[in-house]
Protein backbone atom coordinates (compact mmCIF):
# COMPACT_ATOMS: atom_id res chain seq x y z
CA UNK A 1 0.00 0.00 0.00
CA UNK A 2 1.31 3.60 -1.22
CA UNK A 3 1.08 6.60 0.34
CA UNK A 4 0.52 9.64 -2.23
CA UNK A 5 2.75 12.77 -1.01
CA UNK A 6 0.98 15.92 -1.40
CA UNK A 7 1.08 18.25 -3.97
CA UNK A 8 3.38 21.35 -3.80
CA UNK A 9 -0.24 23.41 -4.03
CA UNK A 10 -1.44 21.71 -1.42
CA UNK A 11 1.60 22.41 0.95
CA UNK A 12 1.43 25.64 0.36
CA UNK A 13 -2.49 26.08 0.99
CA UNK A 14 -1.57 24.49 4.70
CA UNK A 15 1.20 26.88 4.88
CA UNK A 16 -1.12 30.20 3.94
CA UNK A 17 -3.38 28.90 6.48
CA UNK A 18 -0.82 28.74 8.97
CA UNK A 19 0.38 31.92 8.28
CA UNK A 20 -2.90 33.55 8.47
CA UNK A 21 -3.88 32.08 11.64
CA UNK A 22 -0.72 33.40 13.30
CA UNK A 23 -0.90 36.84 11.85
CA UNK A 24 -4.89 36.83 12.99
CA UNK A 25 -3.63 35.57 16.28
CA UNK A 26 -1.00 38.34 16.73
CA UNK A 27 -3.71 40.92 15.54
CA UNK A 28 -6.22 39.90 18.28
CA UNK A 29 -3.73 39.67 21.23
CA UNK A 30 -3.38 43.18 21.66
CA UNK A 31 -7.05 44.05 20.88
CA UNK A 32 -7.73 41.36 23.81
CA UNK A 33 -5.58 43.10 26.14
CA UNK A 34 -7.16 46.67 25.37
CA UNK A 35 -10.78 45.44 25.79
CA UNK A 36 -9.82 43.54 29.25
CA UNK A 37 -8.04 46.73 30.35
CA UNK A 38 -11.36 49.44 29.00
CA UNK A 39 -13.42 46.69 31.22
CA UNK A 40 -11.24 46.22 33.97
CA UNK A 41 -10.22 49.94 34.66
CA UNK A 42 -13.41 51.64 35.09
CA UNK A 43 -13.91 49.52 38.10
CA UNK A 44 -10.27 50.11 39.65
CA UNK A 45 -10.95 53.51 39.55
CA UNK A 46 -12.51 54.30 42.51
CA UNK A 47 -10.38 51.86 44.51
CA UNK A 48 -7.14 52.74 43.29
CA UNK A 49 -7.50 56.80 42.42
CA UNK A 50 -10.34 57.74 44.83
CA UNK A 51 -9.46 55.37 47.70
CA UNK A 52 -6.53 54.68 47.22
CA UNK A 53 -5.29 54.09 51.29
CA UNK A 54 -7.37 52.18 54.26
CA UNK A 55 -8.14 54.04 57.19
CA UNK A 56 -5.46 53.33 60.16
CA UNK A 57 -7.49 54.35 63.40
CA UNK A 58 -6.24 55.90 66.25
CA UNK A 59 -7.26 56.00 69.60
CA UNK A 60 -8.20 59.22 71.26
CA UNK A 61 -8.70 58.80 74.77
CA UNK A 62 -8.44 55.86 77.67
CA UNK A 63 -8.52 54.91 80.99
CA UNK A 64 -6.80 52.26 83.43
CA UNK A 65 -9.06 51.57 86.87
CA UNK A 66 -7.40 48.44 87.51
CA UNK A 67 -4.56 46.14 86.37
CA UNK A 68 -3.10 43.69 89.18
CA UNK A 69 -1.74 40.32 89.02
CA UNK A 70 -2.29 37.56 91.49
CA UNK A 71 0.26 35.17 92.08
CA UNK A 72 -1.60 32.25 94.07
CA UNK A 73 -4.88 32.63 91.45
CA UNK A 74 -2.39 32.96 88.56
CA UNK A 75 -4.66 35.54 87.51
CA UNK A 76 -4.65 39.18 85.96
CA UNK A 77 -7.50 41.56 87.26
CA UNK A 78 -8.05 44.42 84.62
CA UNK A 79 -10.27 47.41 84.26
CA UNK A 80 -10.11 49.53 81.09
CA UNK A 81 -11.21 51.57 78.48
CA UNK A 82 -10.54 53.16 75.43
CA UNK A 83 -12.34 55.51 72.32
CA UNK A 84 -11.77 54.22 68.92
CA UNK A 85 -11.66 56.79 65.87
CA UNK A 86 -11.90 56.18 62.69
CA UNK A 87 -11.28 59.37 60.52
CA UNK A 88 -11.76 59.28 56.87
CA UNK A 89 -10.39 61.58 54.44
CA UNK A 90 -12.11 63.12 51.59
CA UNK A 91 -13.47 60.97 49.21
CA UNK A 92 -16.15 60.70 46.59
CA UNK A 93 -17.81 57.65 47.89
CA UNK A 94 -18.47 56.60 51.65
CA UNK A 95 -16.82 53.53 53.15
CA UNK A 96 -18.86 51.12 54.85
CA UNK A 97 -16.91 49.49 58.34
CA UNK A 98 -18.01 46.23 59.56
CA UNK A 99 -16.77 43.58 61.49
CA UNK A 100 -15.12 45.42 64.07
CA UNK A 101 -13.66 44.10 67.32
CA UNK A 102 -11.08 44.92 70.04
CA UNK A 103 -8.86 42.99 72.63
CA UNK A 104 -6.27 43.96 74.76
CA UNK A 105 -3.23 42.60 75.87
CA UNK A 106 -0.83 42.91 78.47
CA UNK A 107 3.02 41.43 78.14
CA UNK A 108 1.40 38.97 75.54
CA UNK A 109 -1.78 37.60 77.42
CA UNK A 110 -4.64 38.77 75.78
CA UNK A 111 -6.97 39.95 78.28
CA UNK A 112 -10.58 38.62 78.03
CA UNK A 113 -12.83 38.25 74.55
CA UNK A 114 -12.28 40.74 71.64
CA UNK A 115 -15.10 42.89 71.94
CA UNK A 116 -17.37 43.58 69.13
CA UNK A 117 -18.26 46.84 67.94
CA UNK A 118 -20.96 48.38 65.58
CA UNK A 119 -20.68 48.53 62.25
CA UNK A 120 -21.25 52.16 60.32
CA UNK A 121 -21.61 53.82 57.10
CA UNK A 122 -18.51 56.87 56.92
CA UNK A 123 -19.75 60.13 54.71
CA UNK A 124 -16.66 62.18 52.90
CA UNK A 125 -13.95 63.24 55.51
CA UNK A 126 -15.92 62.06 58.52
CA UNK A 127 -15.08 60.59 61.59
CA UNK A 128 -16.63 58.09 64.16
CA UNK A 129 -15.57 57.29 67.47
CA UNK A 130 -16.50 53.60 68.71
CA UNK A 131 -16.04 53.58 72.98
CA UNK A 132 -15.26 50.00 74.07
CA UNK A 133 -14.58 48.79 78.03
CA UNK A 134 -13.21 45.73 79.10
CA UNK A 135 -13.07 44.10 82.52
CA UNK A 136 -13.01 41.18 84.29
CA UNK A 137 -10.48 38.54 85.55
CA UNK A 138 -8.09 36.69 83.42
CA UNK A 139 -6.66 33.38 83.92
CA UNK A 140 -2.54 32.97 83.25
CA UNK A 141 -1.28 29.99 81.97
CA UNK A 142 1.31 29.09 85.00
CA UNK A 143 4.75 28.79 83.55
CA UNK A 144 6.96 31.16 81.08
CA UNK A 145 3.74 33.16 80.59
CA UNK A 146 2.66 33.76 83.74
CA UNK A 147 6.51 34.54 84.78
CA UNK A 148 6.55 37.27 81.94
CA UNK A 149 3.01 38.70 83.00
CA UNK A 150 4.27 39.08 86.90
CA UNK A 151 7.68 40.49 85.60
CA UNK A 152 6.74 43.13 83.70
CA UNK A 153 3.90 44.26 85.98
CA UNK A 154 6.40 44.82 89.14
CA UNK A 155 8.54 46.47 86.14
CA UNK A 156 6.55 49.04 84.92
CA UNK A 157 4.59 50.04 88.37
CA UNK A 158 7.99 50.66 89.75
CA UNK A 159 8.32 52.67 86.65
CA UNK A 160 5.41 54.34 86.92
CA UNK A 161 4.17 53.45 83.79
CA UNK A 162 1.90 50.52 82.56
CA UNK A 163 1.45 49.87 78.26
CA UNK A 164 -1.30 47.88 77.49
CA UNK A 165 -1.95 46.92 73.52
CA UNK A 166 -5.07 46.73 72.35
CA UNK A 167 -5.76 44.94 68.90
CA UNK A 168 -7.91 45.91 66.31
CA UNK A 169 -9.26 44.41 63.51
CA UNK A 170 -11.80 46.14 61.05
CA UNK A 171 -13.26 45.24 57.20
CA UNK A 172 -13.52 48.39 55.66
CA UNK A 173 -15.51 48.16 52.26
CA UNK A 174 -15.39 44.13 52.84
CA UNK A 175 -11.42 44.88 53.05
CA UNK A 176 -10.24 43.20 56.64
CA UNK A 177 -7.26 44.85 58.47
CA UNK A 178 -5.44 44.46 61.60
CA UNK A 179 -4.43 47.85 63.91
CA UNK A 180 -2.49 47.72 66.91
CA UNK A 181 -2.67 49.99 69.56
CA UNK A 182 -0.59 51.09 72.77
CA UNK A 183 -2.19 52.83 75.49
CA UNK A 184 0.58 54.23 78.19
CA UNK A 185 -0.84 54.63 81.52
CA UNK A 186 0.29 56.38 84.47
CA UNK A 187 -0.19 54.03 87.21
CA UNK A 188 -3.29 54.32 88.73
CA UNK A 189 -3.68 54.43 92.35
CA UNK A 190 -6.13 55.17 95.69
CA UNK A 191 -6.59 58.61 96.58
CA UNK A 192 -5.43 57.61 100.12
CA UNK A 193 -1.97 57.05 98.41
CA UNK A 194 -2.62 53.35 98.38
CA UNK A 195 -1.69 51.01 95.52
CA UNK A 196 -3.48 49.86 92.38
CA UNK A 197 -7.04 48.96 92.77
CA UNK A 198 -10.18 49.29 91.44
CA UNK A 199 -11.35 52.31 93.97
CA UNK A 200 -8.57 54.17 92.40
CA UNK A 201 -8.50 56.98 90.47
CA UNK A 202 -7.98 55.95 86.86
CA UNK A 203 -4.70 56.01 84.80
CA UNK A 204 -5.34 58.51 81.87
CA UNK A 205 -4.34 57.91 78.40
CA UNK A 206 -3.92 61.05 76.09
CA UNK A 207 -4.79 59.26 72.77
CA UNK A 208 -2.03 58.37 70.21
CA UNK A 209 -1.98 56.96 66.57
CA UNK A 210 -2.63 53.09 65.70
CA UNK A 211 -0.15 50.59 63.09
CA UNK A 212 -0.96 48.09 60.76
CA UNK A 213 -0.10 44.95 62.16
CA UNK A 214 0.60 41.66 61.21
CA UNK A 215 -2.53 39.46 61.15
CA UNK A 216 -3.09 36.63 64.02
CA UNK A 217 -4.21 38.44 67.16
CA UNK A 218 -7.35 37.25 66.77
Amino acid sequence: MSTEAPSPASQRRRQCTAAVAAAAAACLAPLVVFLAVLILVPSLIPRLLLRPHHVVPYVASGELRALAFDAAASAVTYNLSAVLRFDGPPSLYARRYTGIRAAPFYAGQELGGAVALPGFTQRSGGGNALPVAWAGVQRVPPGRRERAVAAALAREREEGWISVKVAVRAAQDGEESDFACVLSFPVPHKRDGGGVGNGAAPGVFDGGSCIDAVRGEF
